[in-house]
């Protein structure tokens, strides 16, 4: 599998690894707060939000490169402060994150609707510095 780390669907929380020419992951995101001065933003933080791989790749370090990468851009080339995100309870991501700095800051209980009796709660984090 190619070690590299592309772009992906939006500046600074985006990127993937090839396998054999196929996207492997992605990411996007948007930065929060004033425009300032020929539209640039002056934002402190971005929020990631449709972060994934593909499933049958997982435990290959796929998803741990997207989010350093995902880290390196806000904090390199944003200028960001902090990244948040919302992630699914029950999947194991939390202690995914966890391993990568994330920190949990709260939580909404059963809001997210899987099918029947299975809700889960949207689990929020942030990783701060970076």
């Amino acid at each position: 599998m190619g070690e590299g780390v592309g772009h992906g669907a939006a500046p600074g929380c985006g990127g993937g690894r090839a396998d054999a020419g196929r996207v492997v992951g992605h990411g996007a995101g948007r930065a929060s707060g004033p425009v300032t001065g020929a539209g640039r933003r002056a934002a402190l933080l971005a929020r990631c939000h449709h972060v994934q791989t593909r499933p049958e790749l997982r435990g290959r370090g796929i998803g741990g490169a997207l989010m350093g990468y995902v880290r390196q851009v806000a904090r390199g080339e944003l200028g960001l402060e902090q990244l948040h995100l919302a992630a699914r309870g029950g999947a194991g991501l939390e202690e995914f994150y966890g391993r990568l700095g994330w920190r949990e800051s709260g939580r909404r209980p059963g809001v997210l609707r899987f099918g029947p009796g299975d809700d889960r709660d949207e689990v929020l984090m942030h990783l701060a510095p970076l």
